[in-house]
This record gives C-alpha cells, structure tokens and sequence, in this order.
C-alpha cells in the first residue's frame, strides 16, 4: 500500500512537470474583453513566430516602484510571457534590477536605458528616488530600446514595433515632401529637428527611414511611399513632373492638401490657386472649393470686454470638425473614433475617372453644412451663443479617402518629357483635405490625429500588420448624444424612480408585516 502511494505521487509530480514543459510552448487565453486587448494580437504572434535568430529581451526594472508604477511591471511580466509562449523558443526574457548594482547599471546604459528620478511620498516622507522602468532588445549585434514605461497603454505595439525594428535587415525608405527651411543651428544630440512636421516626423522615423525631398530631384524607386504636407503656391514643372511620375511608376502618396487657405487670425479666406490642382485633375481627383461645417466640433477662444476686464469665451467653431464618423470597413480607420480637422474641404465623389475606384475613410456628422467659394464666411462671431444641430442640417461631406485604379499621366502628352510614363494602375493616392492636420500647430498633438497617420503610413508603405495592434486600444466611446426632451425624462426617471421603488417596497414591507400579525393573531386567539 505504501509503495503504491509513493508511486501515485511520482507519476503526479511527473505528469506537472510534463503540463508546465508543455506550457511553455503551448499558451493560450481566453480573453472576453472587447478587441481583446489583454491578449497578444494575430500581428505580435508573427513577429515572434518568424524570428530567424535568438532574440533576448532584458527588462530593467527597479523592484522599489512607486506604487502607481508597480503594475507597469506586472503588466510587463505577462505580456513578454506571451511573447515568449509564442516564439518557439526563440524569444528570452528576463527581469534585472540595476539600482543597487554597479555592473548593471553599466550595462543598463550600454543598452539605452537609464534610470529616472521620481517623487516618492512613503511613510509622510517625500524622498527622490531613481529606478529603472525599460526593456532593451538584443538580436546579434544589434540593440534597440524602449527607455521607459510610464504605462501599460500601447505596450504591445510598442515591443511590437520594436521587435520588427531590431529584427528587420533594413528599414522601409518613407519620401516626406517638405519645403520648410530647417534653422542652419546644429542640433544637440538627442534631440529632434524643430519645424512645423516634427511631431510627425519622429513618429514616422521611428519605423521608417526618412528621406526629406523638395521633389526637385527624381525619387528613388525604393521609397515605399510619398508624404506630400501641402502647399499654398504653385510647383514648378520639375516638381510637378517628379510627382507624377513618382506615382505612374507604381509609388504611392500620401496627401494633406488644403483647397482652401484660411486664416483665422484674420477671419479671412480664398481659393488656392496652384498648378497643383491640375495636375490632380488628370489623376481623377477633384476637390470642392469650399469648407465644410460641422456641428460636431472644436472651439475658439474669443476675447470679450466686460467693463474693465477681459474674458475669454469659448465659441463652437464648426470649421474645426471632430470626426467620429469613419468607414468601418477598412483597416486603417475602422477603430479610429475621434479626430480633428481645421478647414477642410469636401472630396467631389461624383467625378471619379472611368477606370478608378474610390474609397471614402473619414466623413462629417450628419449635421454638416458648408460656404463655397467666392463666399467664403468664416467669421467666429456668426456661430457665438448659437446652436449649430438646427443650422447644419446636410448630409455628411466626406473628407478623406483612397483612390486607386488606372491615373493617367499629367505630362502623358507633352512634348518636353517624352520618356514620360503614361498612365499607372498599380499605384494609391490617399487625400485628406486639410494640411494642418499634421502640423504641430494644428492637429499634429492629439492622438487620434497621429494614430491615423501612423496607420496611413503603413498602409499604403504595406506594413500594415502594425496598424491592428495600434488600433485596438484607440477606441474613442462618447456619450450617446440625446435631445432636450430625452434629456429631461432622464433626469426624472432618475429622481424619482428610486423614490418609487422605495415606495414600493415599504407598502410590499407593509402588507407583509399585517399579514404576519393577522396570523399571528389567530394562532393564539
């Protein structure tokens, strides 16, 4: 009996050690939350699945965190778990806590990551303290890093991407169209070039190698993609003839063009005359000359005199739409719930070139308007102390999309460029129809302005198995936006129905308690 028992404990101690072998190549979740942003996504599983190599993964973290910062490493812990299940054996990770060590803080440098000071309250005493919060990824000779994890939101696409970057044998060529003069300072090391697109500029090149281009010189045949940031004049025929060929040689491009220029210091605008637009013309793409409105928006701050002093009053502004309203059907924005335009223009969906398909990514809401041109009223004090719902009242506009199919070339019958190319049908043109879209001055700053560009970025460069992972914890949710009327039944219901339902209740107590006493009554009666 004895020797049977120790033999059911070998054969169970052996059958667990078999299970967490197994475990370790083997993992799956069950994840019932919306996007299944608790578990890895189909995009991460392949990252680490295809890895030619050994990949190792050092997580630098200090074990004294903060409270607010502890979950970070949790969080951290388990999702490099995942990684590592879903590697075959090729991913390794492990946790390492340099504070009170030399040689690692050595080596924590070495691989790009440092500590960071932070206030910390413990025991009703503030202290400064340093601690580490990193993860450094070695692959061969290379290193790459992610210096510091301040939360847990977007950690997947962050080791993602940074899984592919150091993984990658070379990174995909991205031409950004910018006639912006840099300042002839040299820049300190370490820090980005300032300029109108430099928010931009630095999330793209952390994926993409950037080449700035004037479109003065041909672009090379590698470059996966063109981001055009917009003009307020003219190209000259070199540019316009290096643009469009660009395109007829299959590359794809990427627009933030304006129709309109406006100018709100002024409260002023006009068309925009360039030869640009002609030369769109013969690809099929026809912007309306006008601005759209949307109830649906920003605000502007107005400042108002009352006596001696000076207010600043916020005016909903419709010429800045918020754009919730996306194509659900496609990739690249259908999780992408809240982004903001500045004078923008309507795309003219009506007169798309025979052989060219169109697909529309982001529209104004159901309460949109617009000013055509030549009456181009963009004054703020026409929409102060208004409400917008009842003024706008047309269909929504769209404002931005993708077109494909056959172009035809700008330059297919002119003499001076014989070797031109005449006409493509494996080549995109994504238009969105504001510029400021991208600058740091206009809506370059929120997230859902730069998620879209990332996603549009690797959309039309092909890299966009990166575009699932971002999207999935963008999510914007809004209150459902109700009438006047319903509002007041609401705020009713809410009074009173506790009060009725007490009500209820006590007289429920009520019956209930005579009866008991009726009973009670008879029984010694």
């Amino acid at each position: 009996m004895r020797k049977t028992n120790w033999l059911n404990l070998i054969i169970f101690i052996a059958i667990i050690v078999f299970l967490n072998l197994v475990s370790i190549t083997i993992f799956t979740r069950m994840d019932l939350s919306k996007g299944k942003i608790y578990s890895l996504s189909k995009s991460s599983k392949e990252a680490v699945k295809n890895l030619e190599d050994r990949l190792v993964v050092k997580a630098y973290f200090s074990k004294n965190l903060p409270g607010e910062f502890a979950d970070a490493r949790r969080f951290a812990n388990d999702l490099l778990s995942e990684y590592q299940a879903y590697s075959r054996g090729k991913l390794r990770f492990e946790f390492l806590d340099p504070s009170d060590e030399n040689r690692l803080k050595e080596e924590a440098r070495k691989n790009q990551i440092s500590p960071v000071s932070m206030r910390v309250v413990e025991n009703d005493k503030l202290e400064i303290r340093e601690v580490y919060m990193g993860l450094a990824f070695l692959y061969q000779d290379k290193t790459e890093a992610i210096p510091l994890i301040q939360n847990t939101r977007g950690l997947e696409y962050d080791i993602t991407s940074t899984i592919k970057k150091v993984t990658a044998i070379g990174l995909k060529k991205l031409a950004f169209f910018d006639l912006e003069t840099q300042p002839e300072i040299p820049q300190m090391q370490g820090m980005q070039p300032q300029g109108e697109f430099s928010t931009v500029r630095q999330f793209i090149s952390d994926n993409y190698e950037l080449i700035k281009t004037d479109l003065t010189a041909e672009i090379e045949a590698l470059v996966s993609a063109l981001v055009f940031t917009g003009i307020q004049d003219s190209l000259s025929e070199v540019q316009l003839y290096n643009l469009d060929q660009y395109l007829m040689t299959g590359g794809n491009i990427i627009f933030f063009q304006d129709r309109i220029n406006a100018n709100l210091q002024v409260q002023q605008a006009e068309p925009i005359a360039s030869n640009l637009f002609n030369l769109l013309r013969s690809w099929g793409i026809q912007i309306k000359d006008n601005l759209v409105l949307d109830a649906n928006c920003g605000q502007v701050q107005v400042q108002r005199q009352q006596g001696i002093f000076r207010f600043a009053t916020p005016v909903n502004y419709p010429f800045f739409p918020i754009i919730n309203n996306v194509n659900k059907e496609h990739l690249m924005v259908k999780n992408l719930d809240q982004m903001q335009l500045i004078f923008a223009s309507e795309i003219d969906t009506t007169r798309i070139n025979e052989g060219q398909n169109f697909e529309p990514l982001l529209f104004t809401s159901n309460n949109s308007g617009q000013v055509r041109a030549p009456q181009l009223d963009i004054q703020v004090s026409s929409y102060m102390n208004r409400n917008l719902a009842p003024m706008l009242t047309e269909s929504p506009k769209v404002v931005a999309g993708i077109f494909s199919g056959i172009f035809k070339s700008f330059f297919a019958n002119n003499y001076n460029f014989p070797d031109a190319i005449k006409e493509t049908s494996a080549a995109k043109v994504l238009f969105i129809t504001d510029s400021d879209f991208i600058k740091d001055s206009g809506g370059a700053g929120l997230k859902g302005n730069l998620d879209f560009v990332m996603n549009a970025v690797d959309y039309m460069a092909s890299e966009s198995t990166l575009i699932e992972i971002r999207s999935r914890e963008t999510e914007f949710k809004p209150l459902k936006e109700l009438s006047t009327g319903t509002r007041k039944i609401v705020k009713w219901l809410n009074i009173l129905f506790p009060s009725i339902l007490l009500i209820i209740f006590g007289v429920f107590h009520y019956r209930k308690e005579i009866n008991r006493r009726k009973i009670l009554g008879e029984l010694y009666e």
